[in-house]
């Protein structure tokens, strides 16, 4: 669906969803939400009986409290945490009396979590407030939403503005939530998000991208990631080959919102500059504009960052700029090599012909239903080398190539729901010895 369409979609989806809950003779519902028996903060999916939906998160200031004001009849709730990366959503069915409120407790169970297990935390680097002009969720709620799709690291990133960042980051200290401030510069030849930001890169008809870059770095920005390069209207990568295209940038959407044909041309053209020796970074993102609608979810693609030592946002951003990360719709990868002494992001030098051992751990965490992984490829510049057919939830891959020139390694993955991960690269130099 055209993004633009879908946004005007989920626009008349938040004023019916607001505007249900001041119609006289609903009832308040209240769903008290435990993750393995502590109050999280959570996202409720309500539907009624003749299928109009309203969806609801816990205020920034109460974790494990989500208010509804419903009709009466019958409705199914859908009440999650972590958009299906670390716990199964639950389902109840209830039914709301006139005249009587309703109470009930959901308890989640976390299944996996990548950061305990393997050090990777994750962020959404492309998702929007009420400060951008085409934004719907306030400032301050956009820590609870992002909190409920169980992200590690918050962010922030309005169209040219920085606006939302004094009740956003406010909210988040007083979780201690560590968020990234950042601005989507929005421009005819271009947009990126540019992290961090200490002041705001003010649009101007007579700016190139190159003074875009240097505005950025000039207030604070350590990356600039390149926004949906391949959408058919304001995709960056449409400007390569051409005068005013700069090629200074660090980081690339390769998912944005949910898959499309986009997404996959992105990955082919990073590919290829992958080949032609640019180390950019991959990485997912919703673009989420409107909390109160489901054509796009918090969280639904994120970057997973792995890290050695304790979080903070400039460890992270460090890690994330070395291309120790993943992106993903929900398939969890432990991509490395040589026995677990390189990871993505890392050169290995090898002699010609001597053995390179990768390997993979992946995990699938059940979002609705339970779902299983279905293929994983291991890519070898830009072309599949090794293709492995998945059986279950869990899986680990081992694959081992004698290289004999230069290049890179990169793993994708594909679930039996079509949601899918991919790797950043692990690189490989031929020594002349």
């Amino acid at each position: 669906m055209n993004k633009f369409i879908a946004l005007a979609i989920g626009a008349v989806a938040a004023v019916l969803a607001v505007g249900g809950s001041l119609v006289p003779g609903t009832e308040e519902v209240l769903v008290r939400v435990t993750l393995d028996g502590q109050p999280v903060d959570a996202m409720v999916v309500a539907t009624s009986a003749n299928g109009r939906t309203q969806i609801a998160y816990n205020e920034v200031r109460q974790p494990g409290l989500v208010r509804l004001a419903l009709a009466p009849g019958s409705h199914i709730l859908r009440v999650e945490h972590g958009a299906g990366f670390t716990s199964a959503a639950v389902e109840r069915g209830i039914t709301v009396y006139r005249g009587r409120p309703l109470e009930l407790s959901v308890n989640l169970t976390q299944v996996f979590s990548p950061a305990e297990s393997w050090g990777y935390y994750s962020a959404d680097l492309h998702i929007h407030s009420s400060a951008s002009w085409d934004g719907f969720t306030p400032p301050n709620q956009l820590v609870a939403v992002q909190l409920a799709a169980g992200l590690d690291v918050g962010c922030i990133t309005d169209h040219n503005t920085i606006a939302g960042h004094g009740p956003f980051a406010s909210a988040a200290r007083n979780r201690g939530f560590p968020v990234i401030l950042s601005e989507e510069i929005t421009s005819l030849d271009g947009h990126w998000n540019a992290f961090p930001l200490n002041s705001a890169v003010d649009y101007s008809l007579r700016k190139t991208p190159s003074d875009y870059f240097a505005e950025a770095r000039a207030a604070g920005a350590q990356l600039i990631q390149a926004c949906h390069p391949m959408h058919p209207l304001f995709g960056y990568f449409l400007l390569q080959g051409r005068p005013k295209y700069d090629d200074t940038f660090d980081l690339v959407e390769i998912y944005n919102g949910e898959y499309s044909r986009d997404d996959a041309r992105t990955i082919e053209r990073l590919y290829k500059l992958w080949n032609e020796g640019y180390r950019y970074v991959a990485v997912g993102v919703s673009d989420d504009h409107n909390w109160r609608a489901l054509t796009t979810q918090a969280g639904r693609a994120r970057t997973y960052v792995l890290l050695e030592g304790e979080l903070t946002v400039e460890s992270w951003l460090e890690a994330l700029g070395a291309g120790r990360a993943y992106a993903s719709y929900g398939p969890h990868v432990n991509f490395t090599a040589q026995a677990g002494s390189a990871l993505p992001g890392d050169t290995v030098t090898l002699t010609a012909g001597e053995a390179f051992e990768l390997a993979a751990e992946l995990v699938l965490v059940p979002r609705y239903d339970q779902r299983e992984l279905r293929r994983a490829w291991i890519i070898r510049n830009g072309e599949v080398a090794s293709e492995f057919e998945l059986v279950g939830d869990r899986a680990e891959i081992s694959w081992t190539d004698r290289p004999t020139a230069d290049g890179w390694y990169a793993l994708a993955v594909v679930a039996d729901d079509g949601d899918r991960a991919h790797s950043n690269p692990i690189w490989v130099e031929i020594s002349g010895e």
